[in-house]
């Protein structure tokens, strides 16, 4: 682990450029590569990383960190999707974000030895790579990349929910759920013949938390949105049947309310 670190590591050419750990199916391993940020680390370190990584496969709604603990590993999502959010005390859930393929939560929390903010759920059947408080401080202690890349992806994530907040308190509920959709085919999306299709179990109660609104009033958007196919939604399954319209929506230059169509 210190010789790693001590000193470059010597490129070889390799029939594929990408990260390999034994754990992991090639499914997955390309799930990690696909975060922006992490695949835009050097491959020296991505290796190092994933080196140091444990894996884990939990099911869908198994509770990984709780909010006010501890945390004790730097969690990197391989495939599935982790929810980012809290319980209220009026019963209510609210979902701050949800992690996809490719990307990592949980740095500050290690570095900072501060407790959690956030429960963290398992939102479907996921792989999860872990890496320890121990071997996450090696690492950026030794490796000046790894240091100044978390810096920046901190810096994404601020701004990230920055703009979520922004969009929570000023946007129509039409356009923040246009917003949202596109973000999650971003995420989770597979294109298909009728047109993007979201990887994701995802009822109306869960884009409710994500969006601080009513059930009610996601439905009524929904069924506007299916009345105009802008989206096909079946069973907690939702399809961009016309993206540059949902484009158009997100911009704010098409309105989309929950009124019902008038004939």
């Amino acid at each position: 682990m210190s010789t790693l670190l001590a000193r470059p590591l010597p490129l070889r050419p390799e029939p594929s450029s990408g990260v390999h750990h034994p754990g992991l199916h090639p499914a997955e391993r390309a799930g990690v590569e696909s975060g922006t940020w992490f695949s835009g680390l050097s491959l020296e370190l991505r290796q190092a990383i994933l080196a140091r990584a444990r894996v884990r496969h939990v099911h869908r709604g198994v509770l990984i960190m709780r909010r006010g603990s501890h945390a004790a590993d730097w969690v990197g999502v391989a495939s599935g999707a982790l929810r980012l959010g809290t319980d209220l005390a009026d019963g209510r859930s609210f979902t701050l974000d949800l992690l996809g393929p490719g990307d990592w939560y949980g740095d500050i929390e290690l570095m900072d030895r501060g407790t959690t903010q956030l429960d963290i759920r398992a939102h479907m059947n996921s792989t999860l790579l872990l890496v320890s408080r121990q071997d996450l401080t090696t690492l950026v202690q030794g490796t000046p990349e790894l240091h100044q890349a978390l810096l920046l992806l901190d810096c994404r994530r601020l701004r990230h929910m920055l703009r979520r907040m922004e969009e929570l308190q000023t946007l129509p509920l039409g356009q923040r759920v246009a917003q949202q959709l596109l973000r999650l085919c971003r995420q989770f999306g597979r294109g298909t013949d009728e047109g993007l299709h979201i990887e994701l179990t995802l009822s109306q109660t869960d884009l409710a938390t994500l969006l601080c609104a009513s059930r009610q009033r996601i439905n009524g958007v929904l069924r506007r949105m299916q009345a105009l196919s802008m989206v096909q939604c079946a069973h907690s399954r939702i399809t961009v049947l016309d993206r540059p319209r949902m484009q158009q929506v997100a911009e704010g230059r098409e309105l989309v309310t929950s009124e019902p169509l008038r004939s």
